[in-house]
């Protein structure tokens, strides 16, 4: 099972990860990481709700985590473009 974050730690952990892109970014870093900290908190608990459910739906379970995974590339390439990142 996953262990979910909170999301101050989501948020700390996707701020580390982009920090090389702050001078690029100034002002507009910190929308950037609470955006992805969005999506990305937004993912993991749908995500963990998915190992909850009985066992006979797992595969229920795989096509629910595809879908979550395109959703969130989806969102992920609509952040970049609008970063420029």
């Amino acid at each position: 099972m996953m262990i979910l974050r909170t999301k101050e730690e989501n948020r700390a952990a996707i701020a580390e990860q982009f920090a090389p892109q702050r001078d690029k970014l100034g002002e507009r870093f910190d929308a950037l990481v609470n955006e992805i900290s969005a999506v990305r908190y937004e993912y993991l608990q749908k995500r963990d709700e998915l190992s909850k459910q009985p066992v006979g739906v797992l595969d229920a379970n795989a096509a629910v985590e595809r879908r979550l995974n395109r959703e969130e590339g989806m969102k992920w390439v609509l952040i970049k473009q609008k970063y420029g990142i």
